[in-house]
């Protein structure tokens, strides 16, 4: 993996960072804490679909614009032509699930434990180890995460990984 830089986060560690987030038993029961699994769940899923995977043009929620080509370029060269392949299935295998959203009160979106989040969960596993990301790199990422649930900041954590680490970690 290429060396951390305090500049804005690469796409392939926003990706990898989401994936372990999303794939770790550590970080899902200290987000229990702070809400219900189904709501995190549907949080995750509309990040994924909004912000991480940028060629995808499925928005959970409203209409999601157009990818810029720059940004699909950008994107596309974070990745080997497999790993956009396996991120290409993810993404499809995930939209194909997008309709066990449920809308209930307040028109807020829930993502059931079920066997199709698990199939998600499980998935997403087996893509985060095809990436192959440093491993001791992703553990001091997600306790970060952890860290920035317990401030009620994860999702700039998601959104930009590189802002985790401290400047003396750079």
């Amino acid at each position: 993996m290429e060396a951390i830089s305090p500049l804005h986060p690469s796409d392939r560690e926003r990706v990898v960072v989401f994936l372990g987030f999303l794939t770790s038993e550590e970080c899902r029961k200290a987000c229990c804490e702070h809400a219900q699994p189904e709501v995190l769940a549907a949080t995750l899923t509309k990040l994924w679909f909004e912000e991480i995977y940028i060629p995808g043009e499925t928005a959970v929620e409203g209409i999601k614009p157009v990818p810029a080509p720059e940004d699909c370029t950008r994107f596309n060269a974070c990745f080997s032509a497999e790993e956009l392949t396996m991120l290409e299935r993810f993404h499809g295998f995930f939209e194909l699930r997008l309709n066990f959203l449920i809308n209930q009160v307040h028109g807020r979106a829930f993502f059931p434990d079920n066997d199709s989040w698990r199939s998600v969960l499980q998935h997403a596993r087996y893509l985060l180890a095809e990436l192959d990301p440093d491993p001791e790199w992703l553990r001091t990422m997600l306790e970060a995460l952890i860290e920035k649930l317990q401030a009620g900041q994860l999702m700039e954590g998601l959104r930009s990984p590189r802002q985790l680490l401290s400047p003396c970690d750079t």
